[in-house]
């Protein structure tokens, strides 16, 4: 492999390093620019071979310099441009390293040509989108070539979907391993969180409101099976209401949550892929702060923001008074942010059996989950794509194609992010003595990290 860095301001060929491990695609967007911040600050010691993409020199040039003030040794990183339109350039950049951590969105309208970039030169991918559309579009372009080859595309490695798809992983791994059970259901209950938006996010849900046929949105929206392919069998999950519900084992009521038709549908990919779970799968998600109000205000919230996605003069009014793309919260925002989920399982049992109940506590409480922690979160799944492949062969994961993080990397990942600072963590089975287990720990955010300058 050559790599060639056009950061010199000419088409120089470099020799060292020899192949790059990673490139973040976007390094110059929001995001983009916190996931090179985490790997400079976490990782400058580890040998890293990595690189910045994107399409403009002088945006990239800015951003090396920032990260020369957390290391002054970022001056050597190698920055590659290319062009989201420029077949030859993604071909030229996938060709040059192991993984492509891809940030720039909208992803329907920017990523198509790099994840085919990839499959072509055999490079793993793994993105933030939650554009499930667009997903639909990849599975059905590239699945069947990414697995001949063993190229694992990895969508939704963000906050969507990777906390929950890994939290209902955990779950399933522990019914397996500790009470030789399958999963029957699973709730994902996000009890707290903190942090905000950013421009590129209300772009790219705004660009696929727009840019999709109303009738594959409304799809999505009503199908839990949605990223399965057609001809295969449905089980009888279906999506939630708007009201409040009662959650009897949570003990909590439940409102909607946003990013459930998102997050829903690859949890229940990871169950056809994977075949871990049970015969028939459910999964619920929802918010549950706790009371009826609290409760009662998401199911409002909701039917706001579905007006808003479903009306042009909303979107319209949105576009104009929203962050914009580039924009997102602000340094203090994201430190201070936090995020807690519940995660309750219950088992696969006879006929007239009661399930047994495993809860699971899913929780960041140093990063919000938007930005700060979606950076992190997209990296360390690039970083197993690229360094940990032996052990999810061995963990019996996916080989290739368009997949999930259950099931590209399943608790190989869930390991990585337990050493980040992520909580991933079963606290109260039968098959746990009393000794161990646990109350859940409040949600306290904490700063990580000092500004860039």
């Amino acid at each position: 492999r050559q790599l060639y860095c056009h950061g010199c301001g000419g088409d120089c060929r470099l020799t060292h390093p020899p192949a790059l491990q990673v490139v973040v695609w976007g390094a110059t967007g929001f995001t983009g620019r916190l996931v090179c911040e985490h790997l400079v600050r976490d990782y400058k010691a580890q040998g890293i071979r990595w690189a910045m993409a994107g399409r403009s020199r002088a945006k990239l040039e800015e951003v090396k310099q920032q990260l020369t003030t957390i290391d002054p040794a970022c001056a050597s990183v190698p920055f590659v441009i290319a062009d989201a339109d420029d077949e030859a350039s993604l071909a030229k950049l996938a060709a040059d390293t192991d993984v492509i951590i891809a940030t720039a969105g909208p992803f329907a309208k920017y990523g198509s040509k790099v994840v085919a970039a990839a499959v072509q030169q055999g490079t793993h991918y793994c993105d933030i989108t939650g554009e499930l559309v667009w997903v639909k579009r990849m599975i059905a372009a590239h699945h069947e070539a990414a697995a001949a080859k063993g190229v694992k595309v990895v969508h939704c490695c963000g906050y969507d979907s990777i906390p929950f798809d890994l939290g209902v992983l955990l779950l399933a791994d522990h019914a397996r391993q500790k009470l030789g059970r399958g999963l029957a259901q699973a709730y994902g209950l996000v009890l707290d969180a903190r942090g905000g938006f950013s421009g590129g996010t209300i772009a790219s849900g705004l660009h696929q409101a727009e840019a999709e046929a109303s009738s594959e949105v409304a799809a999505l929206m009503g199908d839990k099976y949605y990223l399965w392919p057609k001809e295969q069998a449905r089980g009888s999950d279906k999506p939630p209401g708007l009201l409040p519900e009662w959650n009897a084992y949570a003990q909590r009521w439940m409102g909607p949550f946003v990013m459930e038709a998102i997050n829903s549908r690859i949890v229940q990919r990871s169950s056809l892929l994977n075949g871990l779970y049970g015969p028939d799968f459910k999964y619920r998600e929802a918010m549950a702060p706790g009371g009826l109000l609290g409760a009662a205000a998401m199911s409002g919230l909701m039917a706001g923001l579905g007006a808003m996605f479903a009306l042009g003069p909303l979107r319209a009014l949105a576009k104009a008074r929203l962050p914009q793309p580039g924009q997102g919260p602000t340094r203090d925002a994201m430190m201070s942010g936090y995020w807690k989920h519940s995660m309750i399982g219950l088992t696969q049992e006879q006929p007239g059996q009661q399930p047994q109940v495993i809860v699971a506590e899913c929780a960041d409480r140093r990063r919000d989950p938007g930005y700060w922690g979606t950076a992190r979160l997209v990296l360390e799944a690039g970083l197993c794509l690229a360094l940990d492949r032996p052990a999810c062969d061995a963990a019996g994961c996916q080989a290739g194609g368009v997949l999930t993080p259950a099931s590209a990397m399943g608790m190989v990942l869930v390991g990585r992010l337990r050493q980040a600072g992520v909580r991933f963590e079963v606290t109260q089975s039968p098959a746990l003595g009393k000794q161990q287990q646990q109350q859940p720990v409040e949600a306290v955010g904490a700063g990580a990290g000092k500004p860039i300058p």
